[in-house]
Protein backbone atom coordinates (compact mmCIF):
# COMPACT_ATOMS: atom_id res chain seq x y z
CA UNK A 1 0.00 0.00 0.00
CA UNK A 2 1.09 3.56 -0.67
CA UNK A 3 1.65 5.88 2.25
CA UNK A 4 2.40 9.58 2.52
CA UNK A 5 3.52 11.14 5.77
CA UNK A 6 1.43 14.13 4.71
CA UNK A 7 -1.65 11.91 4.37
CA UNK A 8 -1.35 9.64 7.37
CA UNK A 9 -5.12 9.33 7.74
CA UNK A 10 -5.25 7.50 4.44
CA UNK A 11 -2.73 4.90 5.62
CA UNK A 12 -4.79 1.84 4.82
CA UNK A 13 -6.60 3.23 1.80
CA UNK A 14 -4.64 1.94 -1.19
CA UNK A 15 -3.49 -1.58 -2.04
CA UNK A 16 0.20 -2.32 -2.50
CA UNK A 17 1.83 -2.51 -5.89
CA UNK A 18 3.35 -5.87 -6.75
CA UNK A 19 6.55 -6.37 -8.69
CA UNK A 20 6.00 -8.29 -11.88
CA UNK A 21 8.77 -10.86 -11.51
CA UNK A 22 9.09 -14.54 -12.23
CA UNK A 23 9.37 -16.42 -8.96
CA UNK A 24 12.73 -18.18 -8.46
CA UNK A 25 12.50 -21.96 -8.36
CA UNK A 26 14.21 -22.55 -5.00
CA UNK A 27 14.69 -20.71 -1.70
CA UNK A 28 18.44 -20.18 -2.29
CA UNK A 29 17.66 -18.73 -5.73
CA UNK A 30 14.96 -16.54 -4.20
CA UNK A 31 17.28 -15.19 -1.51
CA UNK A 32 20.06 -14.60 -4.04
CA UNK A 33 17.71 -12.67 -6.34
CA UNK A 34 16.39 -10.60 -3.43
CA UNK A 35 19.95 -9.81 -2.37
CA UNK A 36 20.76 -8.62 -5.89
CA UNK A 37 17.83 -6.23 -5.71
CA UNK A 38 18.94 -5.00 -2.28
CA UNK A 39 22.44 -4.33 -3.59
CA UNK A 40 20.85 -2.28 -6.36
CA UNK A 41 18.85 -0.35 -3.72
CA UNK A 42 15.61 -1.80 -5.08
CA UNK A 43 14.26 -2.42 -1.59
CA UNK A 44 10.57 -2.32 -2.42
CA UNK A 45 11.00 -4.77 -5.30
CA UNK A 46 13.11 -7.09 -3.13
CA UNK A 47 10.46 -7.16 -0.44
CA UNK A 48 7.68 -7.83 -2.92
CA UNK A 49 9.69 -10.72 -4.37
CA UNK A 50 10.10 -12.28 -0.91
CA UNK A 51 6.50 -11.64 0.08
CA UNK A 52 5.12 -13.16 -3.11
CA UNK A 53 7.15 -16.30 -2.44
CA UNK A 54 6.05 -16.61 1.21
CA UNK A 55 3.08 -14.32 1.92
CA UNK A 56 2.10 -16.16 5.12
CA UNK A 57 5.62 -16.28 6.54
CA UNK A 58 5.92 -20.06 6.71
CA UNK A 59 9.63 -20.32 5.83
CA UNK A 60 12.18 -19.18 8.47
CA UNK A 61 14.85 -18.26 5.91
CA UNK A 62 12.46 -16.09 3.91
CA UNK A 63 10.99 -14.38 6.97
CA UNK A 64 14.49 -13.63 8.26
CA UNK A 65 15.42 -12.19 4.87
CA UNK A 66 12.34 -9.96 5.05
CA UNK A 67 13.34 -8.89 8.55
CA UNK A 68 16.87 -7.97 7.56
CA UNK A 69 15.68 -6.08 4.50
CA UNK A 70 13.09 -4.16 6.52
CA UNK A 71 15.23 -3.36 9.58
CA UNK A 72 18.19 -2.23 7.48
CA UNK A 73 16.28 -0.25 4.87
CA UNK A 74 12.90 0.99 6.12
CA UNK A 75 12.26 4.69 5.60
CA UNK A 76 9.33 5.04 7.98
CA UNK A 77 7.80 2.71 10.51
CA UNK A 78 4.62 2.75 12.53
CA UNK A 79 5.20 1.08 15.87
CA UNK A 80 7.77 -1.12 14.15
CA UNK A 81 4.84 -3.21 12.96
CA UNK A 82 4.36 -1.49 9.59
CA UNK A 83 7.29 -0.41 7.45
CA UNK A 84 7.66 1.89 4.48
CA UNK A 85 10.06 1.02 1.66
CA UNK A 86 11.09 2.56 -1.66
CA UNK A 87 13.23 1.67 -4.63
CA UNK A 88 16.02 4.24 -4.41
CA UNK A 89 18.08 5.95 -7.04
CA UNK A 90 21.82 5.17 -7.06
CA UNK A 91 22.55 8.58 -5.51
CA UNK A 92 20.04 8.17 -2.69
CA UNK A 93 20.67 6.52 0.69
CA UNK A 94 18.43 5.20 3.43
CA UNK A 95 20.18 7.44 5.96
CA UNK A 96 19.27 10.53 3.93
CA UNK A 97 15.61 9.60 3.55
CA UNK A 98 14.68 7.82 6.79
CA UNK A 99 11.95 9.68 8.62
CA UNK A 100 11.40 12.20 5.82
CA UNK A 101 8.05 13.07 4.26
CA UNK A 102 7.21 11.14 1.13
CA UNK A 103 5.18 8.42 -0.53
CA UNK A 104 6.04 4.91 0.57
CA UNK A 105 4.81 1.39 0.00
CA UNK A 106 3.79 0.21 3.47
CA UNK A 107 4.17 -3.40 4.56
CA UNK A 108 2.61 -4.79 7.73
CA UNK A 109 4.98 -7.20 9.45
CA UNK A 110 4.62 -8.12 13.12
CA UNK A 111 8.08 -9.57 13.59
CA UNK A 112 7.76 -10.74 17.23
CA UNK A 113 4.49 -12.48 16.42
CA UNK A 114 5.78 -14.17 13.26
CA UNK A 115 9.20 -15.14 14.64
CA UNK A 116 7.73 -16.55 17.86
CA UNK A 117 5.16 -18.51 15.85
CA UNK A 118 7.91 -20.08 13.74
CA UNK A 119 9.98 -20.75 16.87
CA UNK A 120 7.16 -22.92 18.19
CA UNK A 121 7.00 -24.73 14.86
CA UNK A 122 10.79 -25.09 14.50
CA UNK A 123 12.09 -25.19 18.10
CA UNK A 124 15.64 -26.13 17.10
CA UNK A 125 16.06 -23.35 14.51
CA UNK A 126 18.04 -20.81 16.52
CA UNK A 127 18.31 -18.41 13.59
CA UNK A 128 14.85 -17.35 14.73
CA UNK A 129 16.20 -16.50 18.19
CA UNK A 130 18.83 -14.34 16.55
CA UNK A 131 16.12 -12.68 14.47
CA UNK A 132 14.22 -11.81 17.64
CA UNK A 133 17.40 -10.42 19.15
CA UNK A 134 17.93 -8.28 16.04
CA UNK A 135 14.41 -6.91 16.30
CA UNK A 136 14.48 -6.08 20.01
CA UNK A 137 17.95 -4.53 19.80
CA UNK A 138 16.84 -2.17 17.04
CA UNK A 139 13.69 -1.21 18.93
CA UNK A 140 15.73 -0.53 22.06
CA UNK A 141 18.05 1.70 20.04
CA UNK A 142 15.45 3.64 18.05
CA UNK A 143 12.65 3.74 20.67
CA UNK A 144 10.26 3.29 17.77
CA UNK A 145 8.09 0.42 18.97
CA UNK A 146 7.14 -1.86 21.87
CA UNK A 147 5.87 1.12 23.86
CA UNK A 148 4.56 -1.22 26.55
CA UNK A 149 8.14 -2.21 27.43
CA UNK A 150 10.76 -0.11 29.16
CA UNK A 151 14.47 -0.12 28.34
CA UNK A 152 15.26 -2.72 30.98
CA UNK A 153 12.66 -5.12 29.59
CA UNK A 154 13.92 -4.61 26.04
CA UNK A 155 17.50 -5.30 27.14
CA UNK A 156 16.28 -8.47 28.87
CA UNK A 157 14.84 -9.63 25.55
CA UNK A 158 18.01 -8.68 23.66
CA UNK A 159 20.12 -10.78 26.05
CA UNK A 160 17.64 -13.65 26.15
CA UNK A 161 17.44 -14.16 22.40
CA UNK A 162 21.03 -13.35 21.47
CA UNK A 163 22.43 -15.55 24.23
CA UNK A 164 20.23 -18.39 23.01
CA UNK A 165 21.51 -17.96 19.45
CA UNK A 166 25.13 -17.63 20.58
CA UNK A 167 24.86 -20.79 22.66
CA UNK A 168 24.15 -22.62 19.40
CA UNK A 169 26.94 -21.05 17.40
CA UNK A 170 24.83 -18.39 15.70
CA UNK A 171 26.00 -14.82 15.96
CA UNK A 172 27.62 -11.96 14.11
CA UNK A 173 29.67 -8.98 15.16
CA UNK A 174 26.56 -6.87 15.85
CA UNK A 175 24.82 -9.50 17.97
CA UNK A 176 27.92 -9.91 20.14
CA UNK A 177 28.31 -6.14 20.28
CA UNK A 178 24.67 -5.81 21.41
CA UNK A 179 25.20 -8.29 24.26
CA UNK A 180 28.25 -6.35 25.41
CA UNK A 181 26.33 -3.10 25.10
CA UNK A 182 23.35 -4.43 27.07
CA UNK A 183 25.62 -5.47 29.94
CA UNK A 184 27.47 -2.16 29.86
CA UNK A 185 24.23 -0.16 29.99
CA UNK A 186 23.35 -2.16 33.10
CA UNK A 187 26.67 -1.12 34.63
CA UNK A 188 27.97 -4.68 34.38
CA UNK A 189 31.32 -4.03 32.78
CA UNK A 190 32.93 -7.41 33.48
CA UNK A 191 30.43 -9.58 31.50
CA UNK A 192 30.56 -7.11 28.61
CA UNK A 193 34.25 -7.68 27.87
CA UNK A 194 34.08 -11.12 26.19
CA UNK A 195 31.16 -10.23 23.87
CA UNK A 196 32.97 -7.08 22.74
CA UNK A 197 36.12 -9.13 22.11
CA UNK A 198 34.10 -11.61 20.03
CA UNK A 199 32.53 -8.75 18.10
CA UNK A 200 36.00 -7.38 17.32
CA UNK A 201 37.25 -10.82 16.27
CA UNK A 202 34.38 -11.04 13.76
CA UNK A 203 34.77 -7.46 12.51
CA UNK A 204 37.88 -5.58 13.65
CA UNK A 205 36.86 -2.57 11.52
CA UNK A 206 33.78 -1.71 13.61
CA UNK A 207 35.01 1.17 15.80
CA UNK A 208 32.23 1.18 18.38
CA UNK A 209 33.14 -2.31 19.60
CA UNK A 210 36.67 -1.04 20.26
CA UNK A 211 35.33 2.09 21.93
CA UNK A 212 32.95 0.26 24.26
CA UNK A 213 35.52 -2.41 25.08
CA UNK A 214 37.88 0.41 26.07
CA UNK A 215 35.12 1.95 28.17
CA UNK A 216 34.39 -1.36 29.91
CA UNK A 217 38.09 -1.91 30.66
CA UNK A 218 38.34 1.64 31.96
CA UNK A 219 35.43 0.95 34.30
CA UNK A 220 37.26 -2.17 35.48
CA UNK A 221 40.36 -0.03 36.19
CA UNK A 222 42.39 -1.71 33.46
CA UNK A 223 43.63 1.39 31.60
CA UNK A 224 46.70 -0.27 30.08
CA UNK A 225 44.42 -2.74 28.25
CA UNK A 226 41.88 -0.06 27.40
CA UNK A 227 44.37 2.30 25.72
CA UNK A 228 44.98 0.31 22.49
CA UNK A 229 41.23 -0.22 22.07
CA UNK A 230 40.53 3.50 22.47
CA UNK A 231 43.32 4.25 20.00
CA UNK A 232 41.81 1.84 17.45
CA UNK A 233 38.40 3.46 17.91
CA UNK A 234 39.94 6.88 17.32
CA UNK A 235 41.73 5.67 14.19
CA UNK A 236 38.65 3.93 12.77
CA UNK A 237 35.98 6.57 13.41
CA UNK A 238 35.32 8.97 10.54
CA UNK A 239 32.60 11.04 12.19
CA UNK A 240 34.23 14.09 13.85
CA UNK A 241 32.09 13.96 17.00
CA UNK A 242 32.72 10.25 17.59
CA UNK A 243 36.42 10.67 16.84
CA UNK A 244 36.59 13.55 19.33
CA UNK A 245 34.90 11.40 21.96
CA UNK A 246 37.44 8.60 21.42
CA UNK A 247 40.31 11.09 21.72
CA UNK A 248 38.81 12.39 24.98
CA UNK A 249 38.70 8.84 26.31
CA UNK A 250 42.36 8.44 25.35
CA UNK A 251 43.15 11.54 27.36
CA UNK A 252 41.35 10.18 30.39
CA UNK A 253 43.13 6.84 30.10
CA UNK A 254 46.55 8.49 29.81
CA UNK A 255 45.74 10.46 32.96
CA UNK A 256 44.94 7.20 34.75
CA UNK A 257 48.32 5.94 33.56
CA UNK A 258 50.02 9.06 35.00
CA UNK A 259 51.06 10.29 31.55
CA UNK A 260 49.90 13.94 31.57
CA UNK A 261 51.85 14.87 28.44
CA UNK A 262 50.13 12.17 26.37
CA UNK A 263 46.82 13.03 27.97
CA UNK A 264 47.21 16.65 26.95
CA UNK A 265 47.99 15.66 23.35
CA UNK A 266 44.89 13.48 23.20
CA UNK A 267 42.65 16.19 24.65
CA UNK A 268 44.07 18.68 22.16
CA UNK A 269 43.23 16.26 19.33
CA UNK A 270 39.71 16.03 20.70
CA UNK A 271 39.39 19.81 20.98
CA UNK A 272 40.57 20.30 17.40
CA UNK A 273 37.66 18.11 16.27
CA UNK A 274 35.13 19.58 18.69
CA UNK A 275 36.24 23.11 19.66
CA UNK A 276 33.30 23.87 21.96
CA UNK A 277 33.47 20.70 24.03
CA UNK A 278 32.97 21.57 27.69
CA UNK A 279 34.45 18.33 29.11
CA UNK A 280 37.53 18.58 26.89
CA UNK A 281 38.22 22.21 27.81
CA UNK A 282 37.71 21.38 31.49
CA UNK A 283 40.13 18.43 31.24
CA UNK A 284 42.78 20.58 29.52
CA UNK A 285 42.38 23.31 32.14
CA UNK A 286 42.80 20.72 34.90
CA UNK A 287 46.11 19.69 33.31
CA UNK A 288 47.33 23.24 32.68
CA UNK A 289 46.64 24.85 36.07
CA UNK A 290 48.79 22.64 38.37
CA UNK A 291 51.90 23.23 36.24
CA UNK A 292 51.19 26.97 35.74
CA UNK A 293 51.03 26.58 31.97
CA UNK A 294 50.68 29.99 30.27
CA UNK A 295 47.63 28.82 28.28
CA UNK A 296 45.60 28.17 31.47
CA UNK A 297 43.84 31.59 31.48
CA UNK A 298 42.97 31.18 27.80
CA UNK A 299 41.47 27.73 28.44
CA UNK A 300 39.52 29.12 31.39
CA UNK A 301 38.26 31.94 29.17
CA UNK A 302 37.09 29.45 26.53
CA UNK A 303 35.28 27.49 29.23
CA UNK A 304 33.72 30.70 30.55
CA UNK A 305 32.64 31.73 27.05
CA UNK A 306 30.62 28.53 26.51
CA UNK A 307 28.01 29.50 29.09
CA UNK A 308 28.66 32.38 31.49
CA UNK A 309 25.18 31.83 32.96
CA UNK A 310 26.06 28.30 34.10
CA UNK A 311 26.70 28.02 37.84
CA UNK A 312 28.48 24.69 37.34
CA UNK A 313 31.08 26.34 35.12
CA UNK A 314 32.11 28.77 37.86
CA UNK A 315 32.38 25.94 40.37
CA UNK A 316 34.44 23.82 37.98
CA UNK A 317 36.94 26.60 37.33
CA UNK A 318 37.17 27.41 41.03
CA UNK A 319 37.64 23.74 41.97
CA UNK A 320 40.46 23.30 39.44
CA UNK A 321 42.38 26.34 40.68
CA UNK A 322 41.57 25.60 44.33
CA UNK A 323 43.02 22.07 43.99
CA UNK A 324 46.38 23.74 43.23
CA UNK A 325 45.87 26.42 45.91
CA UNK A 326 45.77 29.13 43.24
CA UNK A 327 43.17 31.43 44.79
CA UNK A 328 44.76 34.64 43.55
CA UNK A 329 45.00 33.31 40.02
CA UNK A 330 41.35 32.34 39.81
CA UNK A 331 40.25 35.65 41.35
CA UNK A 332 42.35 37.47 38.75
CA UNK A 333 40.80 35.37 36.01
CA UNK A 334 37.22 36.19 37.05
CA UNK A 335 38.17 39.87 37.39
CA UNK A 336 39.45 39.77 33.81
CA UNK A 337 36.02 38.65 32.61
CA UNK A 338 34.12 41.63 34.07
CA UNK A 339 34.56 43.96 31.08
CA UNK A 340 33.35 41.44 28.50
CA UNK A 341 30.87 39.27 30.40
CA UNK A 342 27.28 39.44 29.08
CA UNK A 343 25.26 42.18 30.76
CA UNK A 344 22.28 39.96 31.55
CA UNK A 345 21.41 39.48 35.25
CA UNK A 346 22.45 35.82 35.56
CA UNK A 347 26.03 36.02 34.20
CA UNK A 348 26.62 39.36 35.95
CA UNK A 349 25.15 38.10 39.20
CA UNK A 350 27.12 34.85 39.19
CA UNK A 351 30.39 36.51 38.24
CA UNK A 352 30.12 39.03 41.07
CA UNK A 353 28.95 36.32 43.49
CA UNK A 354 32.01 34.16 42.89
CA UNK A 355 34.35 37.15 42.95
CA UNK A 356 32.90 38.01 46.36
CA UNK A 357 33.46 34.45 47.60
CA UNK A 358 37.05 34.43 46.32
CA UNK A 359 37.89 37.75 47.90
CA UNK A 360 36.53 36.53 51.23
CA UNK A 361 38.73 33.44 50.86
CA UNK A 362 41.69 35.77 50.22
CA UNK A 363 40.76 37.71 53.38
CA UNK A 364 39.93 40.83 51.38
CA UNK A 365 36.51 41.79 52.80
CA UNK A 366 36.62 45.35 51.46
CA UNK A 367 37.14 44.05 47.97
CA UNK A 368 34.42 41.42 48.49
CA UNK A 369 31.66 43.80 49.64
CA UNK A 370 30.93 45.59 46.33
CA UNK A 371 30.74 42.22 44.59
CA UNK A 372 28.20 40.98 47.15
CA UNK A 373 26.14 44.12 46.51
CA UNK A 374 26.30 43.67 42.72
CA UNK A 375 25.48 39.99 42.99
CA UNK A 376 22.41 40.74 45.10
CA UNK A 377 21.25 43.45 42.67
CA UNK A 378 21.47 41.23 39.60
CA UNK A 379 20.37 37.89 41.06
CA UNK A 380 17.31 39.35 42.78
CA UNK A 381 15.92 40.01 39.28
CA UNK A 382 15.97 36.35 38.26
CA UNK A 383 16.29 34.08 41.32
CA UNK A 384 13.64 33.20 43.86
CA UNK A 385 14.08 34.75 47.33
CA UNK A 386 14.70 31.34 48.92
CA UNK A 387 17.75 30.65 46.71
CA UNK A 388 20.67 29.66 48.99
CA UNK A 389 22.89 32.23 47.29
CA UNK A 390 20.97 35.02 49.01
CA UNK A 391 21.76 33.51 52.40
CA UNK A 392 25.45 33.54 51.49
CA UNK A 393 25.18 37.11 50.20
CA UNK A 394 23.46 38.29 53.41
CA UNK A 395 26.15 36.68 55.56
CA UNK A 396 28.82 38.24 53.37
CA UNK A 397 27.30 41.70 53.62
CA UNK A 398 27.00 41.36 57.39
CA UNK A 399 30.63 40.24 57.66
CA UNK A 400 31.95 43.10 55.53
CA UNK A 401 30.16 46.06 57.17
Amino acid sequence: MRFSLLLAAALLAAPGLRAQTTAPKSTPDLLARAQQLVQAKQYESAYQLLDQADPKNQQPAVLLAKEKLILDNYLVSIGHRMFGLQNLKPSQTVAQLRGKEGNYSMHPLDLPLELNRLQRKFPTDYTLAKGLGDYYYQVQQCHCGEKDKNDEQLLDLVLRYYNSAHAHGLGDYMSYYAVGYANLVREQAAPSVVPFEKSIALNPQYPTSHYNLAYALMQLKRPAEALPQARLAFDLYTDAELKADAARMLGHLYQQQKQPGEAQKAYQQSLALQPDSYPTLRALLALAVPTHQPEAPKLAAELFRLNPANDEMYEDIMDIYQASNQWKEVEAFFQSQLPTAPKEPIPQGLLHFYLAILNMQLEQPKAARPHFIEAQKHLSKVASPDNPMFTTIKKGLDATK
